[in-house]
């Protein structure tokens, strides 16, 4: 299994936002001599996350924007705060993914006394959103 392998994620949703952005009321236009806007959004629903051999179901839908800019990528929830960033897409993909194994890992199965109040909240958040992990 190669690392593009690695992380996956199943029963998404994705809508695509408006690439470039227009004052109110006008119709988006091209940009001067011919280039094209570098910004790209969009947003995804996952019920579970997959990285490496475990899989994360979720007792909502986790909401993560996709943003690429200036030859970069990035995925990024507000609840949990979490983010990845990555050259390609799927570095991204596969960074957020890591991060919120390693974040579960390392702070949802921590005790609260050797967390900071972040911390806490991080792991509040992460608890509420897991069913089950397998």
């Amino acid at each position: 299994m190669g690392q593009s392998d690695a992380a996956t994620q199943s029963g998404a949703a994705a809508g695509a936002l408006p690439f470039a952005f227009s004052s109110i009321g006008q119709a988006p236009e091209a940009l001067p001599s011919g280039f094209k806007s570098a910004f790209v959004s969009e947003t995804l629903k996952w019920g579970e996350l997959t990285y490496l051999d475990r899989t994360f179901i979720f007792n909502r839908e986790l909401v993560i924007r996709v943003l690429k800019e200036d030859g970069g990528w990035a995925f990024e929830s507000d609840d949990p705060e979490l983010m990845g960033f990555g050259h390609t897409r799927q570095e991204a993909e596969l960074s957020f993914c890591f991060g919120f194994a390693l974040n579960w890992d390392q702070i949802a199965n921590e005790g609260d006394e050797n967390l900071t109040l972040d911390a806490i909240e991080l792991k509040r958040a992460l608890l509420s959103l897991v069913r089950v992990q397998k």
